[in-house]
């Protein structure tokens, strides 16, 4: 699967997709009741039906994006949690990578904007193989990366830093942590581009 940096979707079909994409995690749920206990599961399958009915690459690109004319890239894992499987994994990477050369041929470095709205313990060892192979195959999120801005931090970020501690040491000194004013932050960074 290819991916172009330069033809991604603008700002209202990303939205309009976001909405198919969320129609399509309702339909599931509609169809299988949502478990109160045994969530992980369901979740999977919840995400490899939505993966099933949706383009996995305009998914992707409404996951990551490159806010123009800036070296950041914006990921929200709200979307990224309604696809997420193991099959994803390679796709996804692939991506961030091209995301990540994109800008560092115009810059010297890269900012990753993280969106972590409703992450739980339970989801950092539903995607820690995920999250691991990005960092430990990637030594331009070591490197090149100047900033790592998390947006609506998790009370339980310390454990979630300490379970993925072996992959993301490097980049702990750069990242710093969103709470409440996370939705203006994050409006603020795209109020220009919108």
């Amino acid at each position: 699967m290819e991916f172009s940096t330069t033809t991604a979707m603008n700002s209202e079909e990303q939205r309009n997709y976001i909405d198919q994409i969320n129609h399509s995690k309702s339909e599931f749920y509609n169809e299988n009741k949502k478990n109160v206990v045994f969530k992980n599961k369901q979740k999977l399958e919840c995400a490899k039906h939505v993966n099933q009915s949706m383009d996995l690459a305009k998914m992707i690109q409404c996951t990551a994006v490159r806010i123009p004319n800036t070296n950041i890239i914006y990921y929200n894992y709200m979307i990224f949690k309604t696809y997420a499987c193991d099959e994803v994994k390679e796709p996804v990477y692939r991506y961030i990578i091209q995301l990540i050369d994109s800008i560092l041929k115009e810059y010297n470095h890269f900012e990753f904007h993280v969106n972590l709205k409703s992450f739980t313990i339970s989801a950092v060892h539903r995607y820690k193989n995920i999250i691991a192979s990005i960092f430990d195959e990637n030594q331009s999120f070591t490197t090149q990366m100047s900033r790592l801005c998390i947006y609506h931090t998790p009370s339980i970020i310390d454990t979630i830093n300490k379970v993925l501690y072996s992959s993301i040491r490097d980049i702990l000194p750069k990242a710093t942590y969103h709470h409440k004013e996370s939705d203006q932050l994050i409006e603020k960074l795209f109020e220009n581009y919108n």
